[in-house]
């Protein structure tokens, strides 16, 4: 009789340890498949297309306090948005280039430019452009222009496409 209690204690020990042995990963339900919806929205191909492959030249900036800054020479001051994420810049008789990001909704961020220090002269409006480009939070366009809308809807400065 003691012999058929320890196969039953023996049976009852292994039973009870199959049972608490079972692994917790397999019986936890497994995430669902990442969809579009999850993903943070980006830039359309096509707004990038049409900030990128051509040089923009500063026409000027309006802020919203009706002041105005308009360069003698528009050709002087240029961007050019490269698809590895960086700006070329052109600040009168300095050169140099910043980081960029496009988001949804028109979105855009310019870090700021390092650029060659250049003695340009006195008249130039090169420090405006650059303190102006670091403060872009947008882009639209008005015809075949870019508008570079500044943060806090203080202005905006308005670019046309440079003939190359």
């Amino acid at each position: 009789m003691d012999n058929a209690r320890d196969r039953i204690a023996v049976a009852l020990v292994a039973l009870l340890m199959d049972a608490c042995s079972t692994n917790p990963a397999a019986t936890k339900p497994s995430l669902p498949p990442i969809t579009p919806i999850m993903l943070p929205p980006t830039a359309r191909a096509a707004d990038e297309a049409m900030l990128e492959g051509r040089a923009w030249a500063w026409q000027g900036t309006y802020f919203a306090g009706k002041e105005t800054i308009v360069p003698d020479q528009p050709e002087r001051y240029t961007l050019e948005f490269r698809r590895d994420g960086r700006v070329q810049v052109r600040a009168d008789c300095n050169r140099g280039s910043a980081g960029y990001t496009m988001r949804a909704n028109q979105s855009l961020t310019i870090t700021q430019a390092a650029t060659t220090k250049m003695g340009c002269p006195p008249e130039t409006k090169g420090d405006e452009f650059l303190r102006e480009l670091a403060d872009v939070d947008g882009y639209d366009t008005a015809g075949r222009d870019l508008v570079l809308t500044l943060k806090e809807k203080a202005g905006a400065m308005r670019f046309a496409p440079l003939a190359k």
